[in-house]
């Protein structure tokens, strides 16, 4: 067999949760042989064990760093040591359909291109595939030299049978999801940025290409599907949050725009750190502008509870949230008004009652507007009416991450009640379902529940102990403080002997009967 004229090379993009699927995509794409590098990027041990179990396995090359570094520069350190003609480089969130890399290699060879990229598909989170991209286009200013002022994806967000029309073609630039290039390009000085790291540093390599008359081009028969929606565990914290560091990112997008001059940096350098911000968001369970950090550990007061519409939507308000959030809210409440019609809580409180208390709890705490407004219906599907179906209700939440957090609800309890819960390998879903127990907690012991009813604590000790865990990595441990005070020292009522209800209740709409929920 010839030795082969490729070596892949796949790096961690924001973590490292797909890395064993992504990874065995790779190596089933054998039709052309290749040499294949894995850089390890501080996976956790659990990880770090299973890649280690797989390159013996397989008999490829690991390196690993303790440490986190931008992948960038770890696929620039390597570049040194490749000895074949070409290098395809691999994210670790895609999976490679089979023939992509021989289809890249050939239209290499064929075109003489310098940099090929395949079709990006983009999938996950329960999303019908469609285009990510089919190569980038960049747009110029008018002036010569002015340079860019924006770049396209081409085909962006069509539909997956836009793709049967394309062809073979020159294009502007690729994205480090997978790429096949040259070396001997690749090791030219200044071909891979020491600065340009974390944002546009796909087009700082197309932008040097387009110096150095290298052309690229994308090749339709390679394909590639990039999971950019695919929920996020917990495990990934660490590595997502450096990846999209806000100041870290400016510094990328200062390089960049340093390097190639614009019409507008300071458009493009603002852009990327907002862009950078939204990506952060995608993994927080706080909202934009959330309070400091002394308030968001600091226990809540029953002052602080909210019973009613009127009061739920004032904290919300005084506490900074936008205009557009909290219309959203109100929206909920509406809901929330038809899903507890009738319905009361044992201590005689309307249900209602319960579901703003449970979304005060989690507005006192800043959490993102989805979160407060999935503990307002937290008990929709469990406690709906009979005469509205399932479907309707999902339809009545909105559907997305709060329907997901809802219906989240026994599943992440019954998950963190396990004295093996690996907390690692919980999703954002499962952080605002953690969320939602907490402040359901916090409602039942501030408005007077527990005391009224004689009914013991909803949350163990130990199913707090993994909530609080979890809810400390977003800097909101107030919350779960709240939901440990101590019950009222004093009697349950009634005191004279007379039964204690300790279930929610449905009064019938037509003759008033007691129904039990």
């Amino acid at each position: 067999m010839a030795d082969p004229i490729v070596t892949v090379v796949i790096s961690p993009r924001e973590g490292h949760f797909l890395s064993e699927s992504s990874l065995a995509s790779v190596l089933a794409d054998d039709a052309t042989p290749f040499e294949l590098v894995y850089l390890d990027i501080a996976s956790p041990p659990k990880m770090q064990a299973a890649l280690e179990a797989q390159a013996a396995a397989h008999g490829f090359r690991l390196i690993r760093y303790d440490d986190w570094m931008a992948p960038s520069r770890a696929r620039k350190a390597i570049l040194g040591e490749i000895a074949t003609p070409y290098v395809a480089f691999a994210d670790n969130d895609i999976l490679v359909e089979p023939g992509c890399l021989a289809a890249l290699i050939a239209c290499a060879e064929e075109t003489g291109a310098g940099i090929v990229c395949p079709l990006y598909i983009q999938a996950g989170g329960g999303r019908a595939p469609t285009i990510h991209m089919a190569g980038g286009l960049f747009d110029w200013a008018k002036a010569p030299d002015q340079g860019v002022i924006d770049a396209q994806h081409r085909y962006y967000n069509a539909p997956l049978e836009r793709a049967a029309g394309l062809v073979r073609e020159k294009v502007d630039f690729p994205e480090y999801h997978y790429m096949l290039a040259r070396t001997a390009f690749l090791n030219e000085p200044g071909a891979v940025s020491d600065d340009v790291l974390l944002m546009h540093e796909h087009q700082d390599l197309a932008l040097f290409a387009r110096e150095r008359g290298v052309e690229v081009m994308f090749e339709p028969a390679a394909r590639v599907t990039y999971y950019a929606f695919e929920p996020r565990p917990l495990g990934d914290l660490a590595f997502y949050r450096r990846r999209w560091d806000i100041e870290a990112c400016r510094d990328s997008t200062v390089a960049y725009v340093q390097r190639w001059p614009r019409p507008d940096p300071a458009g493009l350098i603002n852009g990327s750190m907002d862009y950078a911000a939204d990506r952060l968001l995608e993994l927080d369970l706080r909202r934009t502008g959330a309070a400091s950090a002394d308030d968001l550990a600091a226990p809540m007061t029953a002052a602080e509870l909210a019973q009613s519409r009127y009061a739920l939507r004032e904290q919300a308000l005084a506490r900074g949230y936008a205009d557009d959030d909290v219309r959203a809210l109100e929206g909920s409440c509406d809901a929330a008004t038809l899903i507890y019609d009738g319905l009361y809580r044992p201590d005689g409180r309307p249900f209602l009652s319960h579901g703003v208390g449970t979304a005060s709890a989690l507005l006192r705490y800043d959490l993102q507007i989805g979160v407060v407004r999935a503990g307002l219906l937290h008990a929709a599907f469990t406690h709906r009416p009979e005469w509205l179906t399932d479907a309707e209700v999902g339809t009545l939440l909105g559907g997305g991450g709060i329907e997901a957090m809802v219906r989240g609800q026994p599943a992440a309890r019954a998950f963190l009640s396990g004295a093996d819960a690996d907390i690692d390998t919980l999703n954002m879903y499962g952080a605002g379902a953690a969320a939602i127990l907490a402040a359901n907690e916090v409602d039942m012991r501030f408005a007077g529940e527990y005391r009224a009813t004689g009914r013991p604590p909803d949350m163990t000790p130990a199913l707090l102990d993994r909530v609080g865990t979890i809810l400390g990595l977003f800097g909101v441990s107030g919350l779960t403080a709240s939901a440990r005070q101590p019950l009222a020292a004093s009697e349950a009522w009634p005191l004279f002997g007379a039964g204690v209800r300790q279930t929610s209740f449905r009064l019938d709409a037509r003759n008033r009967r007691v129904l039990p929920v």
